[in-house]
């Protein structure tokens, strides 16, 4: 159990249907203190008077938690609290008790949640409590609050002094304790409690404003005839001396301009509130609640707050902006990095394999005659390979090319259909081998602007992926057509199609689709369309279904005599 908790968790307005500070408590309970506790509740429950039920808890509580005082306090006028119930016998009822001596009652009536202090000897401590605990001879003390009367503002707190350790198992035992105590008395009708813990009509009438100050939602003072601060809330004191950074301390007087701005009677008012880095514009209430005591509440400008809010906002987006754009630098890097090593990588292959190819080949013509079959057939898959390979290494070669801009291209009238038939011829043997029949419907005189060694490239990539994903028996046809100042060149093919999940990826770089009809290259033609494409001034996109095929469009400016 922490020794901090909300206060709206603490001390609930409604009953909850299972309460999470109870939960945490039993969790942190050894199996002993499961027990005691299963007692103490059933005491709680069957006894109606608050004397009996809070004297069985207390006595019952400390022979639970070993060497030390359990105590049940109530608060008296003058800020003072009286011993109702204890379960050291030297300690009288109605014992007064002056709070000043107790800094762990102080913290409680401040913050309204229970105070723990488990060892003094922690370093954590602060001297004055160190120092009024070993005075008693106290090792560990805690205060927990379980019951408010809104007429004083003051809880009954039950107070542990110990001699021993409030480690985490009793620390568990006093909080579930406490807390049980808590519901308990909470459904006790509060007129009738009030009487029978011996509060008199003076205590409970007779309060300085300033006690409910805590309960207020918002910063609030009380301040004398000469705008001095009688007492602060906490909300108030972090304005007056934590905001920004100031230096803390007392605050005699309430920093605003214009001076005591509810002169002249007015109740609501805009001032500024010094100190701090800089001046604060807070819009404020205030009303007498006395003879020479005025009642102050306050709270930052909306306008102030809305400055603020946009100011962190602006400094967040500032704070995404910069990691992204470093991310995006990290990236350009690595795309550049990759660019260089792919680049590098097929140059030092080009040679090499060339060599190796015209090596292959030559063993083929002249040594073909003295190999067997079997041996033949070995060095037609190497030489298959080689040329494989050697396209694999100019397809990288030109990706590289692209990607950093280095691609020469020459911009100029190309007659689309002598490019497109010299494609079609090119890749007729590889249609009659997959037995899919390759056909053209071209118009004639149609000049696109392009380059006309890379347009045939772009036709040719198309053709031949439209031939991997046609089944044997299926047709891809060429069309060549004009649409306004643009020409149009499209492949339809009636294959396998392409998925939905992979079309927005197909024109990616090592991307395959599945079930190509002869052996698959590594998935650089179609990307390398693209960005041909997009060097020539044009665009590429495809339409496809599965089990439908495909249809890949090229649109590019017709030649106007412009280059």
């Amino acid at each position: 159990m922490p020794d901090r908790v909300p206060v709206t968790a603490w001390m609930p307005s409604s009953e909850p249907p299972v309460c999470a500070v109870c939960e945490q408590a039993r969790a942190d309970l050894a199996p002993e203190g499961l027990a005691v506790a299963g007692e103490i509740a059933v005491q709680l429950i069957s006894r109606g008077q608050v004397g009996p039920l809070v004297e069985s808890t207390v006595s019952r509580l400390a022979a639970a938690l070993g060497p030390g005082r359990v105590s049940m306090l109530v608060p008296e006028a003058g800020g003072k609290w009286r011993v109702f119930a204890s379960s050291d016998l030297s300690e009288t009822h109605d014992l007064m008790v002056d709070v000043e001596r107790y800094p762990e009652l102080l913290e409680v009536r401040r913050t309204g949640v229970p105070f723990v202090v488990g060892d003094a000897s922690d370093p954590r401590v602060g001297d004055r409590l160190r120092s009024a605990l070993g005075s008693g001879g106290v090792t560990s003390t805690a205060a927990f609050p379980v019951l408010v009367f809104t007429q004083t503002g003051d809880p009954v707190v039950l107070k542990l002094s110990l001699h021993v350790p409030l480690d985490g198992p009793r620390l568990g035992l006093a909080t579930l304790v406490a807390h049980l105590l808590l519901h308990r008395l909470s459904r006790l009708p509060q007129a009738e409690t009030a009487h029978q813990l011996g509060l008199t009509h003076a205590a409970l009438g007779a309060f300085d404003p300033g006690t409910l100050l805590r309960l207020l939602p918002i910063p609030a003072v009380l301040v004398d005839e000469e705008g001095r601060i009688v007492n602060s809330n906490s909300r108030a004191a972090w304005l007056l001396r934590g905001r920004g950074g100031a230096v803390s301390g007392a605050v005699e007087a309430l920093p605003l301009e214009p001076d005591r701005p509810w002169k002249g009677h007015a109740t609501r008012w805009e001032a500024t509130l010094s100190g701090g880095k800089e001046p604060l514009p807070v819009l404020g209430w205030s009303n007498r609640t006395g003879a020479d005591r005025t009642l102050v509440l306050f709270e930052p400008h909306p306008e102030t707050r809305r400055r603020s809010d946009e100011r962190r906002i602006r400094r967040a987006l500032a704070d995404k902006l910069r990691e992204l754009a470093a991310a995006n630098q990290m990236l350009e890097e690595h795309a550049r990095r990759r660019s260089r090593f792919v680049s590098d990588a097929a140059h030092e292959l080009k040679t090499p394999l060339a060599i190796l190819r015209s090596y292959l080949e030559t063993l083929d013509d002249d040594l073909a005659d003295g190999l067997s079959a079997e041996q033949r057939e070995f060095l037609r898959a190497a030489i298959h390979g080689a040329r494989r390979l050697q396209r694999l290494i100019a397809e990288l070669l030109d990706l590289a090319a692209l990607e950093g801009g280095h691609l020469a291209i020459s911009l100029g009238p190309v007659a689309a259909r002598q490019v497109i038939a010299a494609a079609v011829d090119e890749l007729g043997p590889l249609a009659a081998q997959g037995g899919v029949v390759l056909s053209t419907r071209c118009v004639d005189g149609l000049q696109v602007r392009s380059d006309p060694e890379r347009l045939g490239q772009v036709v040719r990539n198309l053709v031949e992926n439209g031939l991997k994903y046609t089944r044997r028996g299926g047709e891809v046809i060429v069309n060549l057509a004009r649409q306004g100042d643009r020409g149009i060149i499209s492949v339809h093919d009636n294959g396998v199609g392409i998925s939905p999940e992979a079309l927005p990826r197909i024109f990616d770089e090592f991307v395959r689709g599945p079930n190509s009809q002869v052996a698959a290259g590594a998935g650089l033609g179609l990307a390398i369309v693209r960005r041909l494409v997009l060097a020539l001034g044009g665009r590429v996109w495809v339409d496809s279904s599965p089990g439908q095929g495909s249809r890949f469009f090229v649109e590019l400016p017709l030649w106007s005599g412009d280059a």
